[in-house]
């Protein structure tokens, strides 16, 4: 057992205060654009799972898990305000962006939501599926 050097957190405190996010500005290195990310919660994330590895009878739907890194960059950019410039939804407009650019902002989304991008590989390959168009 671990000892700490502190009083442990109380669950009123722990599960009282309101979720406050963490934002963090990034540059894209191929387009150079400025972008703003979040922090998402912890149901945002098994949300975004559960969709990514959406099944269709007892197969793995292609399109959800192509679409996979889209729909988590649409989680965490953000304007100035904190409010979410791309729907989940239109996704899709993240499609014909540069590779480099889009493979940046997922790995930066994941370091600053603190998220082992291998989650999602891990989870399908748990999920003992064969994969089919949507």
């Amino acid at each position: 057992m671990t000892e700490t050097n502190g009083e442990l957190t109380q669950p009123d405190v722990l599960f009282g205060a309101p979720i406050k996010r963490r934002y963090r500005a990034v540059e894209l290195p191929v387009s150079g654009h400025h972008l703003r990310i979040q922090s998402i919660t912890e149901q945002e994330f098994s949300n975004y799972q559960s969709a990514s590895v959406s099944k269709k009878g007892d197969k793995l739907i292609a399109s959800k898990l192509k679409d996979a890194n889209r729909r988590f960059i649409a989680l965490c950019l953000v304007d100035a305000d904190g409010n979410r410039i791309l729907p989940t939804k239109d996704s899709q407009k993240l499609a014909d962006w540069d590779a480099g650019d889009a493979q940046y902002l997922y790995n930066e989304c994941a370091t600053h939501c603190k998220i082992n991008s291998d989650d999602i590989e891990d989870a399908v390959k748990n999920s003992d599926g064969d994969l089919v168009d949507s």
